[in-house]
């Protein structure tokens, strides 16, 4: 091997370190603070409300959120978890956002949302941009739960045309008509100098 050869490949060899530092570098950065920590640990169930993402949740721009009130070992709790995942499965897909929240294990946040633990029979609450719109309470029927979806998804729905604006009395909307076409006016001629 000559030494042009032996410095070609060292200059790979170098070039090819050098981007894996870069790609290593680049994942270290990017990745959030404490990434690590997570490693190993069961992942929590995806959806699930606790009093950290409550406000996030809740505030999901245009787009309403569903939050259904479980508490372990009540049938109305599971009849509602099925009752919306067959309805997110098979017509709301990514429109609407079904989250849970555990009542055992967030008994604070559940009480703030009016979940009353001793005569619970299933609850959902329905947010939407920040605000709490809607709340079923003791209604397990899949069909009142589809049409208060369904009513609430249209009021979020805003269409917008081309005449979106109302109506004002004494003001005609533009027809097309032509627009004026203003022109500098011309020139005062020179005056004469005594």
């Amino acid at each position: 091997m000559t030494s042009q050869e032996k410095a070609n490949w060292i200059r790979r060899i170098f070039t090819l370190g050098l981007i894996g530092a870069a790609a290593a570098a680049g994942l270290y950065f990017a990745m959030p603070n404490g990434w690590w920590k997570g490693l190993g640990k069961a992942a929590k169930k995806s959806g699930q409300v606790n009093k950290e993402n409550f406000a996030q949740i809740q505030a999901s721009p245009n787009q309403l959120t569903v939050i259904n009130m479980v508490v372990e070992g009540n049938p109305d709790s599971k009849k509602l978890q099925e009752v919306l995942e067959k309805l997110k499965k098979d017509k709301y897909g990514e429109r609407v956002v079904m989250t849970e929240l555990n009542v055992n294990e967030e008994p604070e946040l559940a009480a703030s949302q009016g979940v009353k633990k001793e005569e619970f029979a299933g609850q959902l609450d329905f947010h939407a941009n920040g605000k709490k719109l809607e709340q079923l309470v003791g209604q397990t029927d899949p069909v009142v739960v589809e049409k208060t979806i369904d009513r609430l998804l249209a009021g979020l729905v805003q269409r917008i045309g081309k005449d979106w604006l109302p109506d004002v009395p004494g003001m005609q909307r533009n027809q097309g008509q032509e627009v004026l076409k203003v022109q500098p006016a011309e020139p005062a001629p020179p005056s004469r100098k005594p």
